[in-house]
């Protein structure tokens, strides 16, 4: 074979790893293998949710763990994950797609860097001396996260205050993504950090300085060494791996799912907006250029995250760190409720079934169906009380119905998301739009939503995350990387008037949905409930505030603009004083939470 040269990505989904070689000259895949397997929840299986932990030797005292944690109640809302499963699986696709290059006739040492990308804000917390997990990972979409907006640092609190296992660990126990759990495996604890991207997603990052912020990490209780630290934009990964069949191998890239798709999808100005489609949920991230994004309504705003930090040749110290604003929805959960009932078994049979249906339906009353499963918490709705609803139907509904309406609601989700993304920053959405993720593949999905949004959409490969990967480890090792797959792009074929009614018969069924449960301790008549016949009483004095306080935002959005790069032209490299302070009692310095 003639000799080539490729990068590794090891990717981490919630149910899946996939360990894949990609050859820069072409972006062709060289090798792959991928193992699933299902997300710990309380409604799947109480004995394998947070709920019912088995007693295990994970930690010195297991057993007062485990006598503390059999009584915690089924609780709904809990996403957990096995850290031992992932570390498994992790070594298996690994030594099986090495065996693969090997029976091809090419040898590992053809693979010149290895790149990590996993997803955002995971949680896992572990003992430094036996190296095991003390506790299931917390998922980012488990409700210790997403309730009140309080991520990474909210789930560390309540591990802190609820888990026996990670009270008994003492100093000895560790918390950290899942970049930095893998990392530390794979160099057998020598290498303890994350990355911006990754970090930015915990909810503690300054963006300003890309450093911890000191008081966010001293009010979740965490000490100075148990935190893994920020790798500086400007340098390479030092991970060198010392486990497994890429023994000597070194790791020099880890990114956070969202930002890897937004940088193999070349965004790098404001507006231009990625979409991920998964069975899981949609989550829509805008690219935000000059400087960190203002702050946004932690209920209603989209989330401030760092997207990536592209190395840059002319200027080492220097990189090109391009910000995002990302919105998730969780309206493609739809499939697993039509599955369970029977009516469909996935997204792509849903799909093909809308597409037969859909010269049927003309003319028909439209239902719309909103898959509000675990409420929606997170912008742009903000309503953890809300519950699904099935608005429109009659006497002539039937499984054909219900399936528009799910792909209906699917693409209505995707185009608040992206609608709230771009309103966080201040800009009007650039064409075209980008999508990826395994729902991407599926053509008439992909034409009805350019037809809901408006907007032409742009898909290239399913997973762009390990594009993107790849591309950024090729970009730290000043190696040129190539990619010769076609996009396909699809253009809305409906009108303004056409999509502006569909906007609102959408609005009128997700208000349906609001008030239906009782949420942070208060009864079904609390202030969630009254909030919307508050703003049906909106006067015109109303309008006219809301109109002055978005050109309030956007003129401090354009004055910070102009002092933000005033501020680089004088003083391109600013970077904060060492200073000293206290965590828990121990002195930590800057250094300890950020490496320089």
């Amino acid at each position: 074979m003639k000799q080539i040269e490729a990068i590794a990505v090891l990717s981490v989904d919630s149910d899946q790893v996939r360990f894949t070689v990609l050859s820069n000259r072409d972006g062709s895949e060289v090798a792959s293998s991928v193992e699933t397997f299902p997300l710990m929840t309380a409604a799947r299986n109480a004995t394998t949710s947070v709920a019912a932990v088995e007693p295990d030797d994970r930690t010195e005292c297991s057993a007062v763990a485990a006598a503390a944690e059999d009584e915690w109640p089924t609780v709904r809302g809990f996403v957990e994950q096995d850290p031992d499963r992932i570390w498994e699986a992790v070594l298996r696709v690994m030594t099986d797609a090495v065996d693969k290059m090997c029976r091809d006739g090419t040898p590992v040492t053809y693979v010149k860097s290895v790149a990590i990308v996993n997803e955002m804000g995971t949680l896992v917390a572990w003992n430094a001396v036996t190296g095991k997990p003390v506790h299931n990972a917390i998922h980012w979409s488990d409700v210790r996260m997403t309730a009140g907006g309080g991520g990474t640092g909210a789930a560390v609190q309540w591990l802190l205050q609820r888990s026996a296992a990670v009270r008994c660990s003492a100093d000895s126990c560790r918390f950290g993504t899942l970049d930095a759990w893998l990392t530390w495996k794979l160099t057998a604890g020598a290498t303890y950090q994350t990355d911006a991207t990754n970090a930015s997603h915990t909810g503690l990052l300054d963006l300003s300085t890309l450093c911890w912020d000191r008081d966010a990490v001293r009010s979740c209780g965490l000490a100075g060494n148990a935190w893994p630290t920020v790798r500086r934009p400007h340098k390479r990964s030092t991970a060198v791996i010392v486990v497994g069949r890429l023994y000597g191998l070194s790791v020099h890239v880890t990114m956070a799912r969202p930002g890897a798709v937004l940088y193999a999808q070349a965004c790098y100005r404001r507006g231009q907006t990625a979409v991920t489609l998964t069975d899981l949920a949609a989550m829509a991230v805008c690219a935000h250029d000059r400087g960190p994004p203002r702050p946004q309504p932690s209920r209603v705003g989209p989330r401030r995250v760092v997207g990536y930090c592209e190395p840059n040749a002319a200027d080492r110290k220097n990189p090109k760190i391009v910000y995002g604003l990302l919105a998730v929805s969780g309206a493609t959960s739809v499939a697993g409720w039509l599955r369970n009932m029977g009516v469909a078994k996935s997204w792509d049979e849903c799909a093909h079934a809308y597409e037969a249906a859909a010269p049927a339906l003309v003319g028909l009353h439209k239902s719309y169906m909103v898959p509000a499963f675990g409420g929606l918490p997170s912008a742009p709705y903000g309503r953890p009380d809300a519950r699904p609803v099935v608005c429109g139907i009659g006497g002539h509904t039937g499984p054909a119905h219900l399936i528009a309406a799910a792909v209906d609601s699917m693409c209505h989700g995707v185009d608040d998301v992206v609608g709230c993304a771009a309103a966080g920053s201040a800009s009007k959405l650039a064409e075209p739009l980008y999508v990826d993720g395994p729902c991407s593949a599926l053509d008439g999905l992909m034409r009805r939503l350019a037809d809901v949004t408006g907007h032409r959409l742009a898909v290239n490969r399913p997973d762009m995350a390990v594009t993107g990967a790849a591309r950024m480890a090729a970009a730290a090792m000043n190696v040129e990387y190539g990619d010769r797959h076609a996009t396909v792009h699809y253009e809305p074929a409906s009108a303004a008037e056409q999509r502006s009614a569909w906007r609102g018969q959408w609005a009128k069924a997700v208000r349906r949905s609001y008030g239906w449960a009782a949420v942070d301790g208060l009864g079904l008549d609390d202030r969630y409930a009254a909030q919307d016949s508050a703003d049906r009483r909106r006067t015109g004095f109303s309008a006219l505030a809301d109109a002055l306080r978005r050109f309030g935002l956007w003129y401090g959005d354009r004055v910070n603009e102009m002092l933000y790069a005033v501020r680089s032209y004088f003083a391109p490299d600013v970077r904060p004083r060492r200073s000293v302070y206290v965590i828990d009692g121990s002195a930590a310095t800057d250094g300890a939470a950020c490496e320089r």
